[in-house]
């Protein structure tokens, strides 16, 4: 019956969160560059979301295991209403400025304690079961969340979009009330734990954990990429924001559905046969996407994004919790979000610069290359 329970309470609380913030992912770059901010301008909006959590995300994750979640939890959901209704109230690039730098502290609060919240279960197959159950949260809101943004933001206009987003985020507050309470780190314990260790980067002699954090980082790379400027693309495309919204969520309702096939493929082929290919796919699908301007075929490729892109995240994520030290999960998630971070801050302001000399196709071409490179990396290390 608690499993039950906590499967609802999860799903429900993650799906409502992400359809909130991923939602007005597509409409920030958009929305920027209507207030006339330049690719370079736009590129630093989309980088400041990742600004915080670079800095953060270890010594977060270490709070967290030691005073457990559900304070993060609720104060992740309610800086993330503030952060999306800042713009109803400050209709300018600072306005966007500052709502993506809590926007960003959010959605770190938020998925780094109910990442550790997940890695408290002592089973691997609870773990695994419950951290499926996560992903398919992510992406249920991560659908929704650009499909119907899209829509209010052609009937009623940006700000008061991201206005009414900031409000449903708000919803999953009584749920997090009920989660089962995760089991927070020994105060002795940890000290003594302290005592033993001075750097969180002695987690990164865990092979396994190497490879994880390689690969979320690859798969992150590709998703922010598209998500924060394919709208641009699209714009040059002469598509509605709706039209935007649809073929975002085309990807999005992707991910579902492969989370359903991924233990028929692990079973069928090898873990990191699957990881490899998938990261491969991915970087040509996004090279592709340029040379394309029909509704269908963007939205075609959109799709197989989302499959080759869905395989990647919850296993890495899954690869990570079974290879941490159970008394170290908050701090090991931490880092692998610093390390994701790092390339979340750096690349958009590289490729809005990139994309102001060379225009926004060569974003995707860049991109693209990157991550088929990345994905021969990590075949190469997994096969050794």
């Amino acid at each position: 019956m608690k499993r039950n329970t906590n499967r609802f309470l999860i799903m429900i609380s993650t799906s409502i969160f992400m359809f909130s913030l991923i939602g007005s992912r597509p409409l920030i770059p958009v929305y920027s560059s209507s207030l006339g901010a330049s690719n370079l301008q736009i590129g630093v909006i989309i980088a400041l979301f990742s600004l915080l959590p670079l800095f953060m995300a270890v010594p977060l994750g270490k709070i967290i295991d030691r005073l457990g979640n559900k304070t993060p939890l609720f104060l992740g959901i309610m800086i993330g209403s503030v952060s999306l209704i800042i713009p109803f109230y400050f209709i300018n690039l600072v306005g966007l400025y500052v709502s993506q730098i809590f926007a960003g502290f959010s959605q770190l609060l938020f998925v780094l304690s109910m990442q550790t919240y997940l890695g408290q279960f002592s089973k691997s197959k609870i773990r695994d079961y419950f951290i499926a159950i996560f992903s398919i949260g992510v992406a249920i809101g991560s659908f929704a969340g650009p499909l119907i943004s899209g829509f209010l933001t052609d009937s009623i206009g940006y700000s008061n979009t991201l206005a009414i987003l900031g409000v449903v985020i708000i919803i999953p507050l009584p749920f997090i009330f009920f989660l089962k309470k995760g089991k927070g780190g020994d105060l002795k314990k940890d000290k003594v734990l302290e005592e033993k260790k001075t750097e969180s980067l002695d987690l990164l002699f865990i092979s396994d954990l190497r490879i994880a954090f390689l690969v979320s980082a690859i798969v992150l790379l590709a998703k922010d990429m598209y998500l924060a400027f394919f709208p641009l693309l699209a714009m040059e495309k002469g598509l509605t924001a709706s039209v935007i919204g649809l073929i975002i969520s085309l990807n999005s309702i992707a991910g579902i559905l492969i989370r359903i096939l991924i233990p028929y493929l692990i079973k069928k082929y090898s873990r990191n046969l699957v990881i490899a290919y998938s990261i491969m796919s991915a970087g040509i699908i996004l090279i592709l996407t340029p040379l394309l301007s029909n509704v269908f075929a963007l939205g075609l490729l959109s799709f197989i994004l989302g499959l080759s892109l869905g395989i990647g995240q919850p296993l890495s994520i899954s690869i990570t919790i079974n290879s941490l030290p159970k008394e170290r999960v908050g701090e090991g998630l931490g880092l692998r979000l610093s390390i994701n971070k790092l390339s979340q801050v750096l690349m958009p302001v590289v490729f809005g610069g990139v994309s102001t000399v060379s225009g926004m196709a060569s974003v995707f071409y860049i991109s693209g290359v990157l991550i088929m490179t990345a994905s021969l990396i990590t075949k190469k290390n997994t096969e050794g």
